[in-house]
């Protein structure tokens, strides 16, 4: 989540960047605005995580069949491929706060609707691709508004700052959340063969229906904060100029740019065959390791455990090094994780190698993320970050389609070894280069 200007970025090299002049891990929370958001965004993404291993788990439950692991993935993620390059214009025009307001809203009115399904023990499988789908209707418009109202509570000289603190956010819920659902469905009594009698339905539900409710009142910390801050307005586009023109505008900035585009290349390759093996995380549990949804929730803190190291790494001493080095040691280090992941039937050293892979993937998007705002006029930051939404979000309902179709013809773990040599050689292809990682990043 984050912003930035190609000079600026070429000037990296031979000036000191703004983020090295300002030292310390925390300076963005200076910023009153940043801190109160930063604040709620944690208790809400806690809240989401639960959320997303208790649907996951109860998704296997019901269905027991991997490809639907991999379809409700694509559900969440399908509107993004259609709609975020005309959100991305809408965050250009509007106010990217109140944007976000009402998507935060309607994520609420989900977690309620899944909620009540579960507790009054109505939930189909039906109902969990259908409420997948409107999640991602409303990530399509919350996500570029979100991301591009990073610099508008910072300024520009503390965006890689606040955008690896906001990742910090992001993956130190991503250890909570899981962690507190796979406690909580035990504690309902979710077994770990995942027996869908009668008799046993109802535990079935009301693990999950939980964590769903608990999800939704975490979205009012997030909101509240969202009422009381007021970032600072940047420049906005024009609202006479037709959207399709616009979003052209973003298109040709973005695949012009040497540095931004092969960012998207490497990010699309990720989002395809790379982070899709935490689609497969409740069939790895049940299937390759044999264990409950509380070995579950912590296969999948062990991921944000991974990334909340790398998030503190990137704002604490990140500024050190050069963003093209942090990328490319990033993007060869998480399929490395991959592949290891996929020869181990062992739980403690999936579990390393889980750690491993979310510090890898979180190095490479934190700051290619960063590198890619530092790259965008302020005018077009919104749709280019909605680019960058649209291959790494809007392209992950082909990839979970594709490895829980794997999965389920070749397994679980042949599905992520695949994968992982996807990333990896092309991870090697753009580190090889002659000018280095993706095209001229410097």
């Amino acid at each position: 989540m984050a912003d930035y200007v190609e000079t600026e970025l070429v000037e990296a090299e031979q000036s000191p960047h703004p983020a090295r002049r300002t030292p310390g891990a925390f300076r963005s929370l200076r910023h009153r605005d940043f801190a109160i958001y930063w604040i709620g965004l944690i208790v809400s993404t806690t809240g989401s995580w639960m959320q997303s291993a208790a649907q996951g788990w109860l998704a296997y439950d019901l269905t027991h069949n991997k490809f639907y692991l991999g379809a409700v993935t694509a559900a969440g993620s399908l509107p993004i491929l259609f709609l975020t390059l005309h959100s991305g214009v809408i965050a250009d025009r509007f106010s990217k706060r109140k944007i976000t307001i009402i998507t935060q809203s309607f994520a609420l009115v989900q977690a309620t609707a899944l909620a009540a399904l579960a507790y009054f023990e109505m939930i189909q499988p039906w109902h969990l691709l259908a409420l997948a789908g409107f999640m991602g209707l409303v990530n399509a418009f919350d996500i570029p508004a979100r991301q591009a109202m990073t610099s508008e509570l910072v300024g520009k000289e503390d965006v890689l700052n606040a955008v690896a603190l906001t990742s910090s956010a992001f993956n130190g819920a991503r250890i909570a959340g899981p962690f507190i659902a796979g406690l909580i469905m035990v504690a309902f009594g979710a077994s770990v063969q995942g027996q869908t009698h009668a008799l046993d339905r109802a535990a079935m539900m009301r693990g999950p229906g939980a964590c769903f409710f608990i999800n939704a009142i975490s979205y009012l910390a997030v909101i509240i904060g969202l009422l009381i801050i007021r970032p600072k307005r940047l420049p906005a586009s024009s609202r006479d100029v037709a959207m399709r023109s616009q979003i052209q505008e973003g298109l040709a900035y973005a695949f012009k740019d040497p540095v931004i585009r092969g960012l998207l290349l490497l990010t699309a390759v990720a989002s395809i065959f790379g982070l899709q093996y935490t689609t497969l995380m409740p069939a790895l549990a049940k299937d390759v390791l044999k264990i409950g949804p509380d070995g579950l929730g912590t296969l999948m803190a062990a991921a944000g455990l991974g990334a909340l190291a790398a998030g503190l790494f990137v704002a604490s001493i990140g500024h050190r090094f050069k963003p093209r080095s942090i990328v490319t040691v990033g993007s060869i280090w998480a399929p490395v994780g991959l592949i290891a992941v996929s020869f181990i039937s062992s739980y403690p050293l999936t579990i390393a190698c889980i750690v491993f892979i979310g510090f890898g993937m979180m190095m490479f998007l934190a700051v290619s993320n960063s590198i890619i705002q530092v790259a965008s006029p302020d005018e077009l930051r919104g749709r280019i970050l909605s680019v960058r939404t649209f291959v790494f979000m809007g392209l992950a309902p082909v990839g979970a389609l594709l490895i829980g179709a794997v999965a389920e013809l070749a397994g679980v773990q042949k599905a992520i070894l695949y994968g992982g040599i996807a990333c990896l050689a092309s991870a090697l292809f753009f580190a090889l280069r002659p000018n280095g990682s993706p095209d001229s990043v410097q």
